[in-house]
């Protein structure tokens, strides 16, 4: 009895009780580390709360400046001076002026998306300046202070192993979610390759050069400011860009914690499956992330994409010390835009050379006044296939630059034109000076650019419902002067004296004919999509939706009492009509205007340019140069039609009328085009000549 009782209490407590082998055990020993993080959390949020306002004091505030009150009551054209002026001082003009226009196409995506992007600008600044105002300072202490990089550097380390997700929480659970927060995660995110670098700036200064300025009597702050700091500044300035590619790479995860700006857009854009939104926000985070970081790009890594460095960084958190350049020295593309020899001159101007760069200046400055003469009569033209007010203007004219009449056509002929006669006229003042597209091949490209584009202008076909449409004589005025631009130039670059910087590759260029084919494929791909896409209601409507309409209006008349509900049925079947009929007009289409053949006609001749441009009928360096500048000047003819199609019906075109996929596939196929040629033309100079060999070939340097 006493054993069975036993037994039954045994099996009872089993039952009851998991055997140290079941994994139910765990539960009676659970440490409540949970419990001791919330009572520490209560317990600071309670007791520390003055310290906490300390700390969120200056994100808070220097996140309301920048943004609150500079960025977003700022009008967007003063923003976009302000960033040329800045990427001018900090780098160069062309650096400016690239960030000015990637700025300005955020600003025409609509005035949501200007706001985003202030804030996504605001946002990363705040968080990079605050990294440069601990970061620096730190990572010199721990420079010159053996003591305290023992203490920071292991510091550093756990920053980088764990995860953000790890250490995003605190920041939510002390201050909530929202900007402020998001930029504490993105600061110390990004924070320790500066430090890093700085460090390892300051501790590579040549030993001998700091006992040097010691022994002349220099105090330590003369030594740091004079000497230290100044010979570390690439490591610094490549600290500084890593942080911001770290900050930019940390968007992400600020949208989750709902911090504004484009990266919040788009992820709302990716929960919602909203393709519109996500392409448009899409495009705008990737041009705000290639301005902040072209600004603060180091000289060496110019020709780096951002994606690949964003990779890079994020691999190299803990060793940033691989990212730095080699050598302080400029590149080779850069120094050699300088002179750098003291005798060798640049080629004088030969006889052969000015009588087609005059032809080169007159061709450009015919194709500028044309602008101003008229390209419309009786309707518009381009604009007339998305704005009815423009399918009849009887009696009525309109210049290059009217959005009737030329419009973007117009506006891109007078940049073009501009562009062919300040080349020429350059080199007729200062050969081989001045910008680098103001040179001969830059004349070849923009005249060609201008008469690919006034080409497929003139062969365009005018809207059907446009009939009394007929082109003025600046059309054909342009057309001329480009042709006379283009023959100038072309006989121009096959006298030019210019030479390769460094000896182009034996080899056949197959690379740059299959990035041609590409193009062309590209261009095909686009000829054959939508270049519109109409939804106006008077389109929509067809002769059995004209019926029925009358139909109801016929039920209306024969009884008067239904009128009102008549009218309801009229006005939803219309606007059903708007929303789910869709006329879509491709690039080759007899319903438009077939910018998308002539283009493709292009691109098959610019493909069949390639050949000779690669090497493959002879590999002479200065065919291959020439035949490079026809295959651009061709690839940005194609881009210039498609830019001009798009922006045109941005400027004037009714809202249910937008321009389709199709143009600016055939846009991104000429800049393809043109960037397959970009390696050869480069490396083109106008030629040295030496005192010593004046009489010989002249000599590129």
């Amino acid at each position: 009895m006493s054993n069975m009782s036993l037994l039954a209490q045994t099996e009872t407590g089993a039952a009851l009780q998991p055997g140290f082998f079941d994994d139910e055990v765990l539960d009676q020993f659970q440490i409540p580390v949970g419990a001791w993080g919330d009572q520490a959390v209560d317990w600071i949020a309670v007791r520390l709360e003055w310290l906490l306002a300390i700390i969120e004091w200056p994100f808070d505030k220097l996140i309301g400046f920048l943004v609150g009150d500079v960025l977003e009551p700022a009008p967007w054209i003063l923003v976009v001076i302000a960033f040329f002026v800045i990427g001018t001082l900090a780098r160069n003009v062309k650096v400016g002026a690239f960030a000015a226009a990637a700025l300005s196409l955020c600003a025409v995506l609509g005035n949501n998306y200007w706001l985003q992007t202030a804030r996504t600008i605001g946002f990363v600044g705040v968080a990079v300046l605050l990294c440069v105002i601990i970061g620096i300072p730190l990572g010199v202490a721990c420079g010159r202070v053996d003591g305290i990089w023992r203490v920071v550097r292991p510091v550093l380390d756990g920053m980088q192993v764990v995860h953000s997700f790890v250490y995003m929480l605190p920041f939510i659970f002390f201050f909530g979610i929202g900007t402020v927060s998001a930029t504490m995660v993105t600061m110390v995110f990004a924070l320790p390759p500066l430090v890093r670098l700085t460090n390892l700036g300051v501790r590579q200064v040549p030993a001998d050069v700091v006992e040097a300025s010691r022994a002349y009597g220099a105090p330590e702050w003369r030594v740091l400011l004079d000497v230290q700091l100044p010979l570390a500044r690439a490591a610094i300035l490549t600290g500084i860009n890593q942080t911001l590619l770290l900050a930019i790479s940390m968007l992400g995860i600020a949208a989750i914690m709902a911090a504004g700006g484009l990266g919040l857009v788009l992820f709302q854009a990716i929960t919602t499956q909203d393709i519109a939104k996500g392409m448009a926000s899409g495009l705008a985070f990737f041009l705000v992330a290639v301005v902040l970081d072209r600004i603060s790009q180091p000289e060496e890594t110019e020709n780096t994409g951002l994606l690949r460095r964003i990779r890079l960084a994020l691999a190299h958190r803990r060793d940033p010390e691989a990212l730095l350049p080699a050598g302080g020295s400029r590149s080779g593309a850069d120094s050699a835009d300088e002179p750098q020899s003291d005798e060798g001159t640049l080629a004088p101007l030969t006889a052969a050379e000015r009588r087609p760069i005059l032809g080169v200046v007159l061709g450009g400055l015919i194709a500028v006044l044309s602008v101003f003469m008229t390209w419309s009569s009786g309707a518009g033209f381009i604009s007339a296939y998305g704005r009815r007010s423009d399918e009849d203007l009887a009696g009525e004219s309109f210049s290059g630059l009217a959005a009737s009449g030329g419009s973007w056509f117009g506006y891109l002929a007078l940049v073009l034109g501009l562009m062919a006669a300040a080349a020429a006229v350059t080199s007729l003042i200062a050969p081989g000076r001045g910008p680098r597209l103001w040179t001969t091949d830059g004349a070849v490209i923009s005249s060609l650019a201008l008469l690919v584009m006034m080409i497929v202008y003139v062969l365009a076909s005018p809207s059907d419902l446009a009939a009394g449409q007929s082109h003025g004589a600046g059309v054909y005025v342009a057309l001329v002067g480009a042709l006379v631009a283009s023959i100038g130039s072309v006989l121009w670059i096959r006298t030019a004296p210019h030479s390769p910087l460094h000896p182009l590759s034996a080899k056949i260029g197959w690379g740059r004919v299959a990035g041609a084919a590409v193009a062309v494929v590209v261009i095909g791909v686009g000829a054959v999509s939508g270049w519109s896409f109409d939804q106006r209601t008077d389109v929509v409507i067809t002769a059995e939706t004209e019926a029925e309409i009358a139909e109801l209006r016929a039920k209306a008349d024969a009884d008067p009492t239904q009128a009102g509900v008549v009218a309801a049925q009229i006005s939803a079947l219309t606007s059903q009509l708007a929303t789910e009929k869709l006329v879509v007009t491709d690039g080759i289409s007899g319903e438009g205007p077939g910018l998308g053949t002539w283009s493709l006609l292009v691109a098959l001749v610019g493909l069949a340019v390639s050949a000779p441009a690669a090497g493959v009928f002879g590999r002479g360096e200065h065919k291959q140069w020439r035949w490079s500048a026809i295959a651009a000047g061709l690839g940005a003819g194609i881009s210039c039609v498609a830019l001009a199609w798009v922006a045109t019906h941005v400027r004037s075109a009714d809202p249910s009328y937008l321009s389709g996929v199709g143009a600016f596939l055939s846009m991104v196929g000429g800049v393809v085009l043109v960037a397959t040629t970009t390696g050869v033309i480069k490396e083109f100079r106008r030629s040295r000549v030496y005192a010593d060999h004046a009489d010989e070939q002249p000599v590129a340097v």
